[in-house]
Protein backbone atom coordinates (compact mmCIF):
# COMPACT_ATOMS: atom_id res chain seq x y z
CA UNK A 1 0.00 0.00 0.00
CA UNK A 2 2.73 2.29 0.73
CA UNK A 3 4.61 1.50 -2.17
CA UNK A 4 1.95 2.41 -4.91
CA UNK A 5 1.46 5.68 -2.99
CA UNK A 6 5.01 6.47 -3.16
CA UNK A 7 4.95 5.61 -6.68
CA UNK A 8 1.83 7.78 -7.46
CA UNK A 9 3.05 10.71 -5.89
CA UNK A 10 6.37 10.19 -7.55
CA UNK A 11 4.51 10.41 -10.91
CA UNK A 12 2.22 13.37 -10.33
CA UNK A 13 5.06 15.35 -9.40
CA UNK A 14 6.95 14.45 -12.58
CA UNK A 15 3.80 15.01 -14.75
CA UNK A 16 3.06 18.14 -12.81
CA UNK A 17 6.75 19.40 -13.25
CA UNK A 18 6.72 18.63 -16.63
CA UNK A 19 3.44 20.44 -17.69
CA UNK A 20 4.97 23.77 -15.99
CA UNK A 21 8.23 23.68 -18.27
CA UNK A 22 6.41 23.63 -21.42
CA UNK A 23 3.67 26.49 -20.48
CA UNK A 24 5.30 29.90 -21.69
CA UNK A 25 4.04 32.22 -18.95
CA UNK A 26 4.78 35.83 -19.81
CA UNK A 27 6.00 35.39 -23.45
CA UNK A 28 3.83 38.30 -24.89
CA UNK A 29 4.67 41.03 -22.76
CA UNK A 30 8.55 40.55 -23.74
CA UNK A 31 7.62 40.40 -27.37
CA UNK A 32 5.49 43.69 -26.99
CA UNK A 33 8.68 45.48 -25.45
CA UNK A 34 10.52 44.58 -27.70
CA UNK A 35 8.84 45.94 -30.34
CA UNK A 36 7.78 49.28 -29.20
CA UNK A 37 11.65 49.92 -28.28
CA UNK A 38 12.28 48.71 -31.65
CA UNK A 39 9.91 50.97 -33.20
CA UNK A 40 11.47 53.56 -31.07
CA UNK A 41 15.02 52.91 -31.85
CA UNK A 42 14.64 53.02 -35.40
CA UNK A 43 12.26 56.25 -35.44
CA UNK A 44 14.89 57.66 -33.86
CA UNK A 45 17.40 56.61 -36.12
CA UNK A 46 15.33 58.42 -38.86
CA UNK A 47 15.30 61.30 -37.11
CA UNK A 48 19.26 61.48 -36.50
CA UNK A 49 20.11 60.93 -39.91
CA UNK A 50 17.91 63.64 -41.64
CA UNK A 51 18.88 66.01 -38.68
CA UNK A 52 21.83 67.99 -38.89
CA UNK A 53 23.41 66.92 -35.33
CA UNK A 54 24.43 63.42 -37.65
CA UNK A 55 27.21 62.23 -36.41
CA UNK A 56 28.63 58.11 -37.62
CA UNK A 57 29.10 57.61 -33.76
CA UNK A 58 25.40 57.87 -33.13
CA UNK A 59 24.69 56.24 -36.41
CA UNK A 60 27.00 53.36 -34.89
CA UNK A 61 25.35 53.31 -31.63
CA UNK A 62 21.62 53.02 -32.74
CA UNK A 63 22.62 50.12 -34.80
CA UNK A 64 24.49 48.54 -31.75
CA UNK A 65 21.06 48.68 -30.14
CA UNK A 66 18.55 47.81 -33.12
CA UNK A 67 20.69 44.91 -34.84
CA UNK A 68 20.59 42.38 -31.96
CA UNK A 69 16.64 43.76 -31.03
CA UNK A 70 15.66 42.95 -34.82
CA UNK A 71 17.17 39.14 -33.90
CA UNK A 72 15.34 38.92 -31.04
CA UNK A 73 12.08 40.42 -32.88
CA UNK A 74 12.75 37.56 -35.74
CA UNK A 75 13.24 34.65 -33.28
CA UNK A 76 9.78 35.71 -31.36
CA UNK A 77 7.83 36.08 -34.66
CA UNK A 78 9.28 32.37 -35.11
CA UNK A 79 8.65 31.06 -32.05
CA UNK A 80 5.19 32.56 -32.44
CA UNK A 81 4.17 30.98 -35.49
CA UNK A 82 6.01 27.63 -34.35
CA UNK A 83 3.48 27.78 -31.89
CA UNK A 84 0.13 28.24 -33.74
CA UNK A 85 2.06 25.53 -35.98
Amino acid sequence: MLSTVITTAASTSAASSAISMTIPIGLGVGGAIIAIFLIMLLASKELITASPMDSGWIRASLNALIIPLIVVFALEVVYRVLVII
